[in-house]
């Protein structure tokens, strides 16, 4: 595992949210609390954890849930130590996420310990969208998905979770604008303006309906259009411009996924 090393941010599109990404092998937190709800994820190794009045392990690919002002301590579980990223949630900003949602909750995970392969895809997905250049539909259809799942699946809430339904013609709108404006880096307040709908019901919908939520709709249709700019003779800066990337690594990383080559070797020879 490489050296000790750490980084904390806050993205500037979600103040309420600190980010930590870290790699360690011999440091030790003390005894400690959060005024927040602290998410983590283990990527490699394993994270040794006094809560509780007991000592856990988190291993790799796993979840680790702290709820607010409980006290506890982090140290490495293996001699490599272990490589992690954290989200810290402002319980305000919580609220005002959820404030649309069908879902009642408190910001309580019942259990410390997730082992959840799909949540976790979900989170890292999200982290790295808070750290890298990604679309602000990308961002908030992560956040909206991932927090979702995390307090339906383990979290306390308010009110029985019962099958919610799908709504199709929220769903068809939400396309139809996307298909309109696909130039565009879209926002996920926008979709609920046009469809009067909550971000978890149309990111839902959407995904029963069509197989993708909405941002994913949004990068292949993107992606469609740069494919063919590019066999028009574009140039890569002029296909990213006109398709509304974030920026050329933006570009570059989502054309890779999507055809298996990067857009400069797509370029007609």
């Amino acid at each position: 595992m490489a050296t000790e090393q750490s980084k904390i941010w806050v993205n500037t599109d979600f103040t309420g949210i600190e980010l930590l990404s870290a790699n360690y092998q011999r440091f030790e937190f003390c005894k400690h609390w959060h005024d927040e709800l602290a998410i983590g994820i283990i990527e490699e190794g394993a994270e040794g954890l006094l809560y509780r009045g007991g000592n856990l392990l988190v291993p790799r690919q796993h979840i680790v849930a702290i709820n607010p002002a409980e006290v506890h301590t982090g140290f490495a579980g293996t001699e490599q130590g272990w490589r992690y990223r954290m989200f810290y949630f402002d319980l305000d900003t919580l609220a005002e996420l959820f404030a649309d949602s069908e879902l009642s909750i408190e910001p309580i995970i019942e259990q410390p310990i997730i082992f959840d392969l799909e949540l976790y895809q979900q989170l890292l997905a999200l982290h790295i969208s808070l750290e890298i250049s990604s679309l602000q539909i990308t961002r908030d259809s992560l956040l909206s998905i991932a927090l979702e799942n995390l307090f339906a699946r383990y979290g306390c809430l308010n009110s029985p979770n019962h099958q919610l339904p799908a709504d199709i013609l929220s769903a068809k709108l939400a396309r139809d604008y996307i298909n309109d404006n696909w130039q565009r880096n879209l926002s996920l307040a926008e979709l609920e303006k046009i469809t009067d709908c909550s971000k978890f019901t149309l990111i839902r919908s959407f995904n029963r309906h069509y197989g993708l939520t909405p941002h994913q709709y949004l990068l292949i249709i993107k992606i469609q259009h740069a494919k063919t700019l590019l066999a028009k003779g574009l140039s890569l800066s002029e296909t990213a411009l006109t398709c509304g990337f974030y920026d050329q690594s933006h570009f570059h990383r989502n054309f890779k996924r999507a055809f298996g080559i990067s857009p400069a070797n797509y370029l007609p020879r």
